[in-house]
């Protein structure tokens, strides 16, 4: 048979026990509200950080966009402009042809001439050289089209680069300023 004094001290360790039971329930239940608080928060973080990315990389497509833009409106005026000089050869070209073939005509002409006074007087002008350009060989310049296109690669990096730098910098200032929603709180074991 159990004494009084020693049930009382069985009821004092049941106490205990209970307490110390009561205790890990409100612990397990504060652990489980961190939990909750906590995925709340990220979620909120993830919705805003989603947000972000959408908008970087929006800026990152309307930067390509306006690189490509840029470039095809470049690679058109170098076109125009190429074309615009073949012109200009070409028409020097067509003239110097049609000057050549009346000197042509001219030197048939005087060939079958029986008049030997005249033959002598313009001979020295007709047999001497005449004026022509020398004309640059036409080739095409992809070498340019080329460095054009390296040129707005690298201009398209870095806008990128400087994209990236200010996002990075922004999301520093913001958690300097405030640290992100429920780092403070540390889950408990």
């Amino acid at each position: 048979m159990l004494t009084e004094e020693e049930s009382e001290q069985n009821k004092s360790e049941l106490m205990k026990t209970q307490k110390d039971v009561q205790q890990t329930i409100q612990n397990r239940i504060k652990k489980i509200q961190d939990i909750k608080h906590s995925a709340e928060v990220r979620k909120r973080n993830t919705v805003k950080e989603k947000a972000a990315r959408v908008e970087l990389f929006t800026d990152l497509i309307r930067s390509i966009e306006r690189c490509q833009t840029e470039l095809l409106e470049m690679m058109e005026e170098q076109r125009k402009a190429a074309e615009k000089q073949e012109q200009e050869l070409i028409e020097e070209l067509e003239q110097e042809i049609t000057e050549l073939k009346m000197r042509n005509t001219e030197l048939e002409q005087l060939s079958h001439t029986e008049d030997h006074l005249h033959l002598l007087q313009i001979h020295s002008s007709l047999c001497s050289p005449r004026n022509t350009r020398n004309w640059p060989e036409i080739s095409m310049k992809t070498h340019e089209s080329l460095e054009t296109l390296r040129r707005a690669l690298n201009q398209l990096k870095d806008t990128i680069d400087d994209k990236l730098t200010q996002t990075e910098l922004k999301w520093m200032q913001q958690y300097a300023a405030a640290p992100p929603e429920g780092a403070e709180r540390r889950l408990k074991e």
